[in-house]
């Protein structure tokens, strides 16, 4: 009978170590059953809706198409701003084939690529900044001097490159092969300041000096005639009754008439509007007297000149001098005098002359004249450049 009882409990202790091992088991699978949906959140939770990624997405289309603008009306740097914008153009179509296959490319759109094509966006939209600063002459002497042009590059391509490796797109990335192209630029660039203010002659050393003083003088030119342009253009839109303040502002006094003298051997052009004169204390300034006419505004073509006189640096530009007016209170726009008169009357009285080399001659320092006026914004502003030029 003993044994009996001891057989039964060792037998209830059997099935309570097996329903504590049950317990322990389920205990177990549930565990395990938790961590793996904590897993599968985890990963549900790494994955972006592709809907976030299409504005930036379209962002990057739309930064790109305004790239290309910008390259078409590049004036400098054309080399270098068409390797950017082809860097552009692949990642752009990187992305756009994202869009266009994203079903084979689910497990692209996650956080951390998310986050890239921000950053990518970002550096984008800066190379596009910087195209827009290197491609015209006005914005691009603003950063030659206060910026290192290479390193801003080197800056941009690094960041371009490091975010195009992270999101796995094939692009071709060579920094030397652009260096190259920076250069070449560069010096287009020099060539072309020498062209619009000078010419240079000496040793390296002597030419790269002079260079460097030129790019500051144009620089310098292109930033005083902005100022002038903006300044005057502020005050005379406001009200017409600012004109004594702009005269407070830039000091304009009229030419003194009779440091000047009329050359009575050279006929008068346009009707008797304009003559030749001289500088009677340096007669070898030869000078052109216009006549304002009645139905013109003389504080206008005042202000005018104003800005016109700061061009004096381009060897392109026919210089202006300022006003004057005579006893008669008659007055005058004085210039520089231009021997054979403007474009159209010098192809009338000398055709004979005009061959192609000439021709070709002619059309390329109207260019360089031309690119000037537009660098420092005078070309839309005043109603004298048609006839100066034509």
């Amino acid at each position: 009978m003993g044994d009996n009882k001891s057989e039964k409990n060792e037998s209830k202790k059997n099935i309570r170590d097996k329903v504590a091992d049950g317990a322990s088991f389920t205990s177990k699978v549930v565990q395990g059953a938790s961590t793996a949906m904590s897993a599968v959140a985890e990963v549900s939770a790494a994955f972006v809706p592709f809907t976030n990624f299409l504005p930036l997405i379209k962002e990057i289309g739309t930064v790109f198409d305004e790239i290309i603008d910008l390259v078409e009306a590049a004036e400098h740097n054309k080399r270098t701003c068409n390797r950017l914008k082809r860097l552009v153009r692949d990642a752009e179509l990187s992305v756009r084939q994202l869009k266009e296959d994203r079903e084979n490319n689910k497990y692209f759109f996650n956080k951390q690529n998310y986050s890239c094509l921000q950053e990518l966006s970002s550096v984008i939209v800066r190379i596009k900044n910087f195209i827009s600063e290197i491609s015209q002459v006005n914005s691009f002497m603003k950063i030659f001097k206060a910026k290192d042009v290479e390193k801003t590059y080197k800056e941009l391509i690094g960041e371009f490159k490091s975010y195009i490796n992270l999101l796995s797109f094939s692009i071709d990335i060579k920094i030397s092969n652009d260096l190259e192209q920076l250069k070449a630029d560069k010096d287009d660039f020099n060539k072309y300041i020498v062209e619009m203010l000078g010419d240079i002659g000496g040793n390296v050393e002597e030419i790269k000096s002079q260079v460097t003083n030129l790019s500051n003088q144009f620089s310098s030119t292109i930033e005083k005639v902005n100022t002038v342009s903006n300044t005057m253009e502020k005050f005379m839109n406001e009200n017409t009754k600012n004109q004594v303040t702009i005269d407070n502002i830039f000091q304009v006094q009229p030419l003194e008439f009779n440091d000047y003298g009329v050359d009575e051997d050279e006929k008068s052009r346009k009707d008797g509007r304009v003559t030749k004169w001289y500088n009677v204390r340096n007669e070898g300034e030869e000078l052109a007297f216009k006549t304002i006419a009645d139905n013109e505004d003389q504080k206008i073509v005042q202000n005018q000149v104003t800005i016109l006189k700061e061009l004096h640096n381009c060897q392109n530009i026919i210089k202006f001098y300022g006003l004057t007016c005579d006893r008669n209170n008659k007055w005058y726009l004085v210039t520089e005098w231009a021997q054979y008169g403007n474009l159209r009357e010098y192809y009338t009285n000398y055709k004979d002359r005009f061959n192609l080399r000439l021709k070709l001659r002619m059309s390329l320092d109207i260019a360089r004249g031309l690119s000037f006026l537009k660098a420092v914004k005078v070309i839309s502003k005043s109603a004298l450049i048609n006839e100066i030029f034509f």
